[in-house]
């Protein structure tokens, strides 16, 4: 990420989970300094049904789902039955992935699943979870409604991406299942606003507010059964530039405590990095940030691409330092 008024990369987040498309090559280019980036803990590939919100294959485009697997960028792999989940989850762990990402619900921005499709049977959601606590990680699933939610956590999915459409009696099954949530809020005002204009497909706009104005209440919901909810973007290209305003979106309904805890303390553990980041503590990497004010009584001080941070550290060196200025 770079700000356009600077001359060198400027990161906000020092460590990010990203869950689908990013592979061993890149996480390791930044950890041996060759890319300035945040340390990367990554899904590898996203599992995605035919037809499903990785299949971006037009109505009537034939072509064989492999092909476009080994390409570098590409979000996921498609894959029917327990026989192909069990071995894609397996090519992904072998390949570098710390915890598998599935698609098992509609999507917005894939052309041929309106958002209440459910993705995957029973049986596939089993066999990719045994596959994840075989390899001693998680499944992360992409998952808007109620319904899909529920057997997606009966099933063993342990962190739910979105959530927008979820209900009470679910997020209380999610919070005895110890089941996590990371909402993604920020994506679609983006998309609401700029989608069409960056290409967004037509059908894509359309399905946007399915999901867009729920879920401020999913939030509610989710707090009051218990649920602990983590930082997420889901941003896409050039709307990355949005990614700090989840705080604020977040902030009308939470404490601002809270969401800064989503970032930190909250995030850290879902990585299985806690004690390594997201606090301050010994034996921590030196992962700081300095904000000039208080984002607990503003959390608008997150945002602005770092306008309100004169210094940001990873791992005890300073990627940004204008405390002298």
């Amino acid at each position: 990420m770079t700000d356009a008024n600077r001359a060198e990369p400027l990161i906000l987040f020092t460590t990010v989970r990203d869950v689908g498309g990013a592979d061993f090559g890149l996480q390791q280019a930044v950890e041996e300094g060759s890319i300035l980036g945040p340390r990367l803990v990554i899904s590898g590939k996203a599992l995605s049904q035919t037809g499903g919100h990785c299949d971006f294959r037009g109505r009537h485009d034939t072509r064989n789902p492999d092909c476009f697997r080994p390409r570098l960028g590409s979000l996921g792999r498609i894959c029917d039955g327990v026989e192909a989940m069990r071995r894609a989850a397996r090519e992904e762990i072998k390949a570098g992935a710390q915890f598998i990402k599935i698609m098992a619900n509609g999507g917005v921005a894939s052309p041929t699943d309106p958002i209440a499709f459910m993705g995957f049977s029973r049986e596939e959601l089993l066999a990719v979870v045994e596959e994840a606590r075989n390899a001693q990680t998680y499944v992360s699933a992409h998952l808007y409604t109620d319904e899909a939610i529920r057997r997606g956590v009966e099933c063993g999915v342990h962190s739910v991406e979105h959530a927008n459409l979820v209900g009470p009696e679910t997020a209380r099954l999610m919070a005895e299942r110890g089941a996590v949530a990371c909402p993604t809020l920020v994506t679609y005002e983006a998309l609401k606003n700029e989608g069409a204009a960056l290409g967004f497909p037509e059908t894509s706009v359309a399905k946007i507010d399915d999901v867009r104005l729920a879920g401020m209440r999913s939030l509610e919901i989710l707090r009051e059964a218990g649920v602990t909810m983590v930082y997420g973007s889901d941003l896409l290209g050039e709307m990355h530039r949005h990614q700090s305003e989840e705080f604020v979106i977040r902030g009308r309904v939470l404490p601002a405590a809270e969401v800064i805890r989503s970032a930190t303390a909250d995030a850290a553990a879902l990585l299985g990095m806690a004690g390594q980041v997201g606090s301050i503590a010994p034996g921590a990497h030196a992962d700081l940030v300095v904000v000039d004010g208080n984002p607990l009584a503003d959390l608008l001080h997150l945002t602005g691409q770092g306008r309100h941070m004169p210094a940001i550290m990873k791992a005890g060196r300073f990627l940004k330092n204008k405390l002298d200025a």
